[in-house]
């Protein structure tokens, strides 16, 4: 093969590929139509992808940024909050530990998937899974220190809604493990799934408020700030599930603004936003003036 050849070859296998052009088990987003890596089926060049441009690029960033911001943060609580609160308990500083680092492995999990997608059929189902295993480990590790909060005076009940949580936990990470669900027809299921894990996690919210009234509750709880966390969540997956704005604008938003891009900043947002809600009911809870 004559070198003018050998380089046509090599600059098509590198090029961006539209929709029509990739493989079947990167078709995941039938509306996102152009920006595609071709496959690569070796790690380095998946890896190195990370610093290319392509419909991939800021789905990578926004979470490999977010899982090392969330794995910091436990500093940021230590010097801001926790050291300041002398009644402050070293299960608290555990429960705050265990959610940045939940959220930080999720980020990280969601940002290793889009690496590997176009590597391989394998590597793409891996990192399907693990992605998806990073949103249940998410969604556990923030309801355990609401929990916490929440029956601060009942250890018991506090236990026992640990333990409904970990269990629906563990029965979305076996349904995520089953071959079948990283298929792109499950799009709707998965999005139903993790929405109802949310709202069985936040059965403990109810229970509380039954127990020891709204008005006790939503100081321990800071059910502002996580409402306002809640909706983030269901507006990043209400883009995610719905595939705008790209199903309505095709090619315009294939490289940047694609609904996968918007999912990924809203929860990022909640995450912060939860943060929040958490040192708040922290200070509430370990304030001079909260009494069993």
């Amino acid at each position: 093969m004559s070198v003018e050849k050998e380089t046509d070859t090599l600059l098509s296998s590198e090029r961006l590929l539209f929709y029509d052009e990739i493989r079947e088990f990167n078709m995941d987003n039938e509306f996102l139509l152009s920006g595609y890596r071709t496959t690569s089926y070796v790690w380095a060049k998946s890896i190195g992808s990370v610093f290319e441009w392509h419909n991939e690029t800021i789905n990578m960033h926004s979470h490999l940024i977010g899982s090392v911001v969330f794995a910091l943060l436990p500093i940021h609580f230590y010097f801001t909050l926790y050291r300041h609160i002398e009644v402050a308990q070293a299960i608290d500083a555990v429960l705050f530990i265990v959610y940045f680092f939940g959220v930080s492995i999720c980020f990280a999990c969601s940002a290793t998937c889009h690496v590997v997608w176009n590597h391989s059929p394998y590597a793409a189902r891996f990192g399907n899974r693990l992605d998806y295993c990073g949103i249940v480990l998410l969604m556990w590790s923030a309801s355990l220190a609401s929990i916490h909060f929440a029956f601060i005076c009942d250890p018991w009940l506090r236990s026992l809604h640990w333990l409904f949580v970990s269990a629906s936990g563990l029965g979305c990470v076996f349904f995520t493990l089953h071959p079948k669900f990283s298929n792109p027809a499950f799009r709707e299921l998965r999005t139903t799934m993790y929405a109802s894990l949310g709202l069985f996690a936040a059965t403990f919210i109810l229970h509380s408020i039954y127990l020891y009234g709204y008005a006790e509750q939503r100081k321990r709880l800071s059910l502002g700030w996580m409402l306002l966390m809640a909706v983030s969540n269901l507006v990043g997956a209400a883009f995610y599930a719905l595939r705008w704005p790209e199903i309505r604008h095709p090619y315009k938003f294939d490289l940047v603004g694609a609904s996968h891009q918007l999912f990924h900043g809203f929860i990022f947002l909640a995450g912060l936003i939860h943060y929040k809600g958490l040192a708040v009911a922290f200070v509430e809870v370990r304030g001079t003036a909260h009494t069993c």
